[in-house]
């Protein structure tokens, strides 16, 4: 029976780990460990710094619009409050008072406006149940969110104009875009958020409410969990092995682990799969200020590096699992696996150049400079995989899941603790149903879960571009009509892996 003085162990410090924790330890849990593989506490969560995990980014999309699921907005409307008192204690804090890597000037959330936009003119359905969802319940928000359909939007533009010139500015940055021919709106009161400098304070906050650490590639890496057979049916997770041969014990076992979580947990494979989304990146010369606090997909960082993410469709890399016979997943692969990789699909990063070079022509001249694949954790239905894991006795329980995690799920770091420890105490509420335990099931949609390494997504079928090493012809900016042939080929080739 879980109590405050229960020994809990917590494999992953991302998002779905910190926030566990964090509200665990506040609500008076006083052994609480997390393991991670990564050195959280010497690179700070920078993804160029030896981090690949979904969490460690340099920002993630904020936003408050989630169609007719009332319950997800009410908790992005909450979880934006908390972000923006984060925000100011930073803010106000003396450099003394804030953990290494961070600084009074790091802001963790940036409310500069975040854009729902489709091709065509039709506006989906996504978006009006979103809008119609917010003028009900939260009518406030809706009057901050405003239309972008054809030509004709002079009542909006009006409207936007009173909240100064630089949200007309942004009204207008995507015209060009699909020669204009989108639809969709703009809500200034959404934006992004830092992760990397998120995940540092909130890793200090769990710090100072008691929670403990065990980082790095050996001695926070797991290399399998402790499993005791109590019957036919029935076991019961002990504890984790790390790979510096050392075993560690405790009474509950919490896999938050990201994409990483079937790797850990075998039962998974049909719950939650491994795909990765194509990110690329544009180093703006520091000379060229008149490019800075401009761009496209995310605002340009203080360093200049400005962010670019396509995942219309997510892609899957097949491999033996690492402690079940017989059995293959989708494993992540990044520059810092065992098999690293310095590319990207060419059929997503062609997507980019052609919405790059309609949107931002003015980008052109740079060319990418990095990439990297952000490894996602899809569950069948968009929704969190948040329950104990059956058959294990109440002792092993799964937190992550959900399509989108860009978008879906570091938002909700400041908040999402609360109801995961609901669940952990058995206590129901507004999520429990939608969290629950589940598998992927035949004859539904289930985000490709059971293609398996057969479906068209699987890395190995796919045409990736040239390596980024020495700038490959692939990552250099060209024409439209060059582009538009890069598009067709990465299409025919992905359509010919799908009929094998």
């Amino acid at each position: 029976m879980l109590s405050r003085d229960s020994q809990v162990i917590i494999v992953g410090g991302g998002v779905f780990g910190l926030s566990t924790a964090l509200w665990l330890a506040r609500d008076g849990y006083k052994n609480i460990t997390i393991y991670d593989r990564c050195a959280f506490d010497t690179n700070f969560y920078d993804p160029s710094g030896g981090c690949d995990g979904a969490s460690a980014d340099i920002n993630k999309v904020f936003r408050m619009a989630y169609a007719d699921k009332v319950e997800y907005q009410k908790l992005a409307i909450e979880a934006r409050n908390i972000w923006l008192e984060w925000t100011e204690r930073i803010k106000t804090s003396l450099p003394s008072e804030l953990p290494d890597g961070l600084t009074p000037e790091d802001k963790l959330l940036h409310v500069c406006g975040s854009y729902f936009l489709a091709e065509g003119t039709k506006l989906p359905a996504y978006y009006s149940d979103s809008l119609a969802t917010m003028e009900k319940t939260a009518p406030e928000f809706r009057k901050m969110q405003f239309l972008k359909a054809g030509k004709d939007n002079a009542a909006e533009e009006a409207r936007l104009g009173k909240f100064g010139s630089k949200w007309l500015e942004k009204y207008h940055v995507i015209d060009k875009i699909n020669n204009g021919n989108t639809t969709g709106f703009i809500d200034i009161q959404a934006g992004i958020t830092v992760a990397d400098k998120a995940c540092v304070f909130a890793r200090f906050l769990c710090e100072q409410a008691g929670v403990k650490f065990v980082l790095g590639e050996r001695q926070g890496k797991v290399a399998h969990l402790i499993i005791e057979n109590t019957t036919t049916t029935q076991k019961i997770a002990k504890g984790i092995k790390t790979c510096d041969g050392i075993s560690h014990f405790g009474d509950l076992i919490i896999v938050a682990a990201g994409s990483w979580t079937a790797s850990i947990i075998p039962e998974a494979h049909k719950t939650v799969e491994a795909t990765a989304g194509t990110v690329m990146f544009i180093d703006i010369p520091k000379e060229r200020q008149d490019l800075y606090y401009q761009g496209g997909g995310f605002p340009i960082s203080k360093q200049g590096r400005l962010k670019f993410g396509f995942r219309g469709r997510k892609f899957t890399n097949y491999q033996d699992h690492p402690t079940q016979p017989d059995l293959r997943i989708s494993t992540p692969r990044t520059k810092y696996t065992n098999n690293p990789i310095d590319t990207v699909p060419l059929y997503g990063l062609s997507r980019m150049k052609k919405v790059i070079l309609q949107g931002f022509p003015e980008l052109a001249e740079f060319g990418f400079t990095d990439s990297r694949l952000c490894w996602y954790t899809d569950s069948p239905d968009n929704d969190f995989v948040i329950d104990y894991v059956p058959n294990y006795s109440g002792s092993l329980f799964i937190c992550t899941g959900g399509s989108h995690t860009s978008g879906h799920g570091f938002k909700f770091l400041p908040i999402l603790g609360r109801h995961v420890k609901n669940q952990l105490e058995r206590v129901p509420d507004q999520f429990t149903a939608a969290w629950q335990w589940r598998v992927a099931e035949q004859g539904k949609p289930n985000n490709g879960i059971l293609e398996g390494e057969r479906g068209h997504r699987e890395m190995s079928r796919v045409k990736m571009a040239d390596t980024l090493t020495g700038l490959g012809n692939d990552f250099k900016m060209t024409d439209l009509a060059a582009v538009a042939e890069d598009v067709k080929t990465a299409t025919n080739i992905s359509s010919q892996a799908s009929r094998l």
